[in-house]
């Protein structure tokens, strides 16, 4: 074989270099019905080391939100979410976190397998996401569904939904190269 055409070979199998992106902002936002109506709340505290090559969609994501931050417009409920044992038990359980564990590009943009650990108890979930990029700035945005249920979140509470919609808007630079 040509010394060139196994040179090519070679490169087939070398990972593509993923971009180091510094969060500088971020919105996590979430939505679910009780009683039929909407509530919506947020969460501040976001610390996410990324890892991403938009070129073919693959690298390493991985973000926390700090539990203590939620809110939703409503002192009660808040403090209800915040220190019963059947919704966030902060002082137990601090930290809300997402590591993906499969990237790949989409026609549509991108999509991702997490592993998502609310509380004590961690399950896979899928996420679709954009990223898009003006100079070295970077955007990350995606919406997806869970079943409070499969994270022991809010036992069989009185006309709560078992869906929770989750939005996460990610505002990042690129990192300088090290």
């Amino acid at each position: 074989m040509p010394v060139f055409a196994l040179f090519l070979v070679s490169l087939v199998g070398l990972p593509a270099v993923a971009q180091v992106w510094k969060p500088t902002s971020a919105f996590v936002t979430f939505q679910a019905k009780l009683f039929g109506t909407t509530v919506e709340g947020r969460f501040k505290g976001f610390d996410g080391q990324l890892q991403f090559n938009p070129a073919v969609g693959t690298g390493s994501l991985v973000a926390t939100v700090d539990a203590r931050t939620v809110d939703t417009d409503n002192a009660l409920r808040n403090r209800h979410l915040r220190e019963r044992e059947m919704f966030f038990n902060v002082e137990k359980f601090p930290v809300i976190r997402m590591k993906s564990t499969r990237l790949e590009k989409t026609a549509t943009g991108y999509a991702g397998t997490f592993d998502l650990t609310v509380k004590n108890t961690t399950r896979p979930v899928r996420v679709p996401f954009t990223f898009s990029t003006e100079g070295p700035k970077g955007t990350f945005a995606g919406t997806f569904i869970i079943n409070r249920k499969d994270f022991d979140f809010g036992g069989n509470t009185l006309g709560m939904s078992s869906t929770v919609t989750v939005s996460l808007l990610v505002n990042t630079v690129t990192a300088p190269s090290q």
